[in-house]
């Protein structure tokens, strides 16, 4: 007879099994309570994880279903991917027209990067029309920082002023949500725009585009060539306005990074610059901060799909993403970007464990100040006058932490801890050389802000 042990009866049981304890944080979970049905159930779990929305399932097989002799069915195969879908040709004409009538058009983008077509399907489309790109709160690269068209995170200077704007895989485009567009024609395109996992989600859209990403900007940019009877001369005028823009703030971020680079301790713009000087083009970034992310959107460059990664929800996730990502592009440098606060929040250990023990050499960079410095941030904007205004004493900020570079030392990885400017270059040089050559590296940077 067969005993699955106390911790069923003890733990689990009391929960109503594995299944129902991961139910609020996967798309679908249930139980195998036979090996009869083994075989459709793990079918099921698989393809309902690629249907949209596409999300986590979870399986829960008992031990005891596993024991028995199981027979494969008579017909078992590759289960299909499934399709890519989109809206009605009218559907998408009608919105080619528009664009192509607009004169001040606008493409917001958060997380259509994911996808490599989308990603190059939305640069032919902004090329085609001289269209500015604006990222809201990104969570992929969407399109390349050094394409003329693209201009930034900021999408308040545009949404007010843009008669037309096209949401590319962007879910919450503006903030406060009541503070959509004054006047602009909001067109939305999105495998499913209306995220019923959001508590409060407003898009203002006039028309929605539902269906894969990258289809659907590739058909729209197929009918804006179709179509034809573009103004040539307003899209030359527009693709003058926005180069001279991208120049200017790339200009911008140039100096503000020379007026940075000397300065002790170490400014984080500096580190930015120093990362992207460093690191080659394919390169990968997982990047879990919080007051440092406005600098790395800014000042560390990617121009290509799939190069940047911002796990969404609660800290911790940072680590077990970059782990991931090597293992999707072992020939590629994977670099985490972790503030100290962040870095803490991770399965440290574990961690660092599963990278020694699987050859996944990565490369993290602490933006270590010393503090959780949004929490600070939030006691001062939420209460201006409050106490901890007047004293000076934030409970809960100040991080007493480790020497960060020691924790990896156990696992025969490469650390440095950087004080001075002048050092940081050469050593994320080393540490780079180090992941190169299969070791996992750390990088505790001792920031001033």
């Amino acid at each position: 007879d067969f005993d699955p042990g106390g911790q069923w009866y003890r733990g689990l049981n009391v929960v109503g099994g594995a299944d129902r304890w991961v139910e609020p944080f996967t798309k679908w979970s249930s139980h195998v309570s036979t090996h009869f049905n083994l075989y459709e159930s793990i079918t099921r779990a698989g393809e309902m994880a690629q249907r949209l929305p596409k999300g986590p399932t979870f399986l829960d097989i008992p031990m005891e279903v596993m024991l028995p002799a199981w027979t494969p069915p008579p017909r078992m195969g590759k289960i299909p991917a499934p399709p890519k879908t989109h809206s009605e040709a009218s559907a998408i004409d009608e919105v080619a027209r528009l664009l192509a009538g607009a004169s001040s058009p606008v493409i917001i983008s958060e997380s259509a990067g994911k996808d490599v077509e989308a990603f190059h399907q939305t640069v032919r489309l902004a090329e085609m029309l001289s269209i500015p790109v604006v990222e809201s709160s990104p969570g992929y690269a969407n399109f390349p920082k050094d394409h003329p068209m693209y201009q930034g995170t900021n999408v308040n200077l545009f949404k007010d002023t843009s008669d037309v704007i096209l949401l590319v895989g962007s879910k919450t485009p503006w903030y406060p949500p009541s503070k959509g567009p004054a006047t602009g024609t909001v067109i939305s395109i999105d495998e499913y725009p209306l995220k019923e996992h959001l508590t409060y989600q407003a898009l203002h859209a006039n028309i929605y585009l539902e269906g894969d990403i990258g289809v659907t900007v590739r058909l729209l940019a197929d009918a804006v060539e179709a179509n034809g009877g573009l103004n040539a001369v307003a899209i030359s005028a527009r693709k003058s306005q926005w180069e001279s823009e991208h120049n200017k703030a790339t200009e911008g971020h140039r100096a503000t990074v020379e007026a940075a680079k000397d300065k002790g301790p170490i400014d984080p713009v500096w580190l930015c610059a120093a990362i992207s000087e460093v690191m080659p083009d394919d390169a990968t970034y997982i990047e879990e901060t919080i007051t440092h992310r406005g600098a790395i959107l800014r000042h560390i460059a990617w121009n290509t799909p799939q190069r940047y990664f911002h796990p969404n929800g609660g800290l911790g996730q940072g680590l077990g993403t970059a782990l991931g990502v090597k293992l999707a592009r072992p020939n590629s440098p994977v670099v985490a970007l972790m503030g100290d606060g962040s870095f803490l929040y991770n399965p440290v250990v574990q961690s660092f464990g599963i990278s020694a023990a699987e050859n996944l050499p990565i490369l993290i960079i602490v933006f270590n100040n010393g503090k959780y410095q949004a929490m600070q941030n939030l006691h001062l904007q939420f209460y201006p006058d409050g106490v901890a205004a007047k004293t000076g004493i934030h409970h809960g900020v100040d991080i007493t932490g480790p020497n960060y570079a020691d924790l990896i030392k156990p696992f025969g990885g490469h650390s440095e801890r950087v004080e001075d400017p002048a050092e940081l270059k050469p050593a994320l040089e080393r540490a780079l050389a180090a992941v190169n050559g299969g070791t996992t590296a750390l990088v505790d940077v001792i920031v001033n802000a």
